[in-house]
């Protein structure tokens, strides 16, 4: 049964972890504490600041025993990622998961952090929320900000109403809710550490790849048969604000009809255009919980275990 962590309380201590890249532009990190603080929480450390090491923002042994550390502090109630990029996967082998499992906190993030959310959720049973990281917090719209505020509270169990673009419609279809990140996922496949996606609702986005590569990760993900038994797909925005309008719905459309071809012998439902990934509308979603897609109404489900 997923682990549901203990909502935030007003005055609560939230820690700031980088597990992935190197954060070049500190004001983000002062940016994004000043949010949290405007929510009634406090920062652990937060003058803090990371050395770097190449891309990213430590060493493998620096950033492991960051998260042991801050999952072992009891005065810590959740865990924002700093940022995504690049370097999750190099933790896997050494992370001590039984302090993940023993130590329950909510845990934010999204981009490369699908890596250790879905890893979480599949050998921990922790509920992991993939929303802004700390450093994209400021460029976040104020509804993925409210969003984010009721889920650290504990009602990330709201149901979402978007509109969405129906490319399948079907029944509506329950499972659990795990993915994220596109090619994230994907650098999982392969290795010890993949999750189980039977039943799942399973929830991708991404950004600068070209049409090309998304092209062969979504067709590598499927064809690994990882996807044989999933319950449904909601595809996110796979570029940013920046991208031209016209451009930004070429590349959703490539990425629509590209899953309707694979999964052209499963009746899975499809929903587009969904406002999760590297974009100002970011909104926090439960991973590891029960969801629903309805596709009559347009309304994401959650549920309470």
């Amino acid at each position: 049964m997923i682990a549901s962590p203990t909502p935030l309380s007003s005055g609560d201590l939230v820690g700031v972890a980088a597990p992935a890249g190197y954060l070049a532009q500190h004001d983000r990190f002062h940016q994004g504490c000043a949010l949290i603080k405007d929510m009634g929480f406090e920062i652990f450390e937060p003058e803090k600041r990371w050395p770097g090491y190449g891309y990213l923002a430590d060493t493998d042994e620096a950033r492991i025993k960051e998260l042991h550390r801050l999952w072992l502090n009891p005065e810590i109630k959740a865990v924002f990622s700093l940022r995504g990029g690049f370097g999750c996967l190099r933790l896997l082998d050494n992370l001590n998961l039984e302090v993940i499992r023993s130590h329950p906190k909510m845990f934010i993030g999204f981009s490369d952090i699908t890596v250790l959310h879905n890893h979480f959720v599949n050998k921990t049973e922790l509920m992991c929320l993939h929303g802004p990281g700390l450093a994209t917090l400021s460029d976040s719209d104020q509804v993925s900000q409210e969003r984010l505020y009721h889920c650290l509270k504990g009602d990330w169990h709201r149901s979402l109403k978007e509109a969405v673009e129906i490319i399948r419609p079907a029944v509506p279809a329950t499972g659990t809710l795990l993915g994220g990140n596109l090619s994230s996922l994907v650098t999982m496949l392969g290795t010890p550490w993949f999750p189980r996606l039977d039943g799942a609702i399973l929830l991708l986005e991404d950004i600068n790849e070209p049409l090309y590569r998304l092209d062969r990760l979504l067709t590598q993900l499927w064809f690994s048969g990882v996807m044989d038994r999933i319950h449904g797909i909601i595809l996110g925005q796979f570029s940013d604000d920046a991208t031209d309008p016209v451009e930004r719905l070429r590349r959703n459309e490539f990425v629509w009809a590209r899953v309707v071809e694979l999964t052209s012998d499963r009746a899975v439902p499809i929903w587009g255009n969904f406002p999760i990934g590297h974009c100002r509308r970011n909104l926090t979603v439960p991973l590891g919980t029960p969801a629903t897609m309805d596709s009559d109404t347009t309304i994401l489900h959650f549920r309470k275990e």
